[in-house]
């Protein structure tokens, strides 16, 4: 079953340092990026977090956010350096007099200044927070699947329309072949008597069966339309079967427009160039589609 690339999922789990509560956002792009943000002490789980990650999705930009509650992160030690604060302060009055600046210097301007408040996270906070994190991506990604499948379903009911459509547009042209041929013989032996007038009674029918015939075979599209009837049923099974179609859609996409404009050029005949143009469209829209699939 094909996959959207565009989706949001989310979980939340219990563990021995708090709850952890993870927040999916997958969204369109060429191929997979992922973004991750953590609380401050738990950065090593990143690589952890990129690894799980590629297990569920394929491709699209995913931008996962960590949040903790019940003090799960929350610091060791917080500690204020009262004589660096000190040092601070009479080094800032001094200058102030010094170059005789009015107002006071607040305590928000000391506690800012470098080593006056240290932090230290947890040692262990990494380690104690995993299995809670991957409980709750593993929730998340779940979700985020649930919506991306719901989308995809939507996607595929849409390209199996075009699917259709073409399919109907290449049988009406395949029906057209020989008429094609027949037309230009008429249209020939028109041109031949009305450039004429009368001049000429009889003209050569095997010249112009020659011409014909040499028309013919400079305008044969058996080929193409054997090549297009392949790769609708590669394009059809693509869409029902393949999990990770994007890259693929878009592909015979590419392949189907070649032998469509190939058609186009090699015929004169009317309903044959309206029906290449249809398929061109639906071609073009496939290919949008094909955007949003993983």
């Amino acid at each position: 079953m094909i996959k959207s690339m565009t989706g949001f999922g989310k979980g939340e789990a219990k563990g021995r340092s708090g709850t952890v509560k993870a927040e999916i956002r997958a969204i369109n792009h060429k191929f997979l990026e992922i973004g991750i943000k953590l609380p401050e002490g738990i950065a090593s789980l990143e690589d952890k977090i990129r690894e799980l990650a590629q297990g569920y999705v394929c491709r699209g930009k995913v931008n996962i956010n960590i949040a903790y509650e019940d003090g799960l992160g929350a610091a060791d030690k917080i500690s204020v350096d009262e004589k660096l604060a000190k040092a601070y302060y009479r080094q800032l009055n001094g200058l102030k007099k010094k170059i005789k600046l009015e107002g006071s210097i607040r305590l928000d301007q000391l506690i800012a200044l470098p080593g006056v408040i240290t932090y230290e996270p947890k040692k262990a906070a990494a380690h104690d927070a995993w299995p809670a994190a991957q409980a709750a991506l593993r929730k998340a990604f779940r979700s985020l699947d649930s919506s991306r499948l719901k989308e995809g379903r939507a996607l595929q009911a849409d390209l199996k329309k075009r699917i259709k459509n073409i399919e109907g547009a290449i049988k009406v042209i395949g029906g057209r072949e020989k008429i094609n041929t027949d037309l230009y013989r008429e249209r020939l032996k028109k041109s031949i008597k009305e450039l004429s007038k009368g001049v000429v009674k009889d003209f050569d029918k095997g010249r112009l069966e020659q011409e014909v015939a040499m028309y013919a075979k400079n305008s044969d599209i058996t080929e193409e339309i054997t090549r297009l009837s392949a790769h609708m049923k590669n394009l059809r099974e693509t869409v029902e079967k393949d999990a990770e179609a994007g890259k693929k859609l878009d592909f015979i996409a590419q392949e189907l427009n070649r032998e469509a404009n190939t058609v186009g050029s090699k015929v004169s005949d009317f309903k044959i160039s309206k029906k290449v143009i249809q398929i061109k469209s639906e071609i073009e829209k496939l290919r949008e589609q094909a955007k949003n699939i993983e």
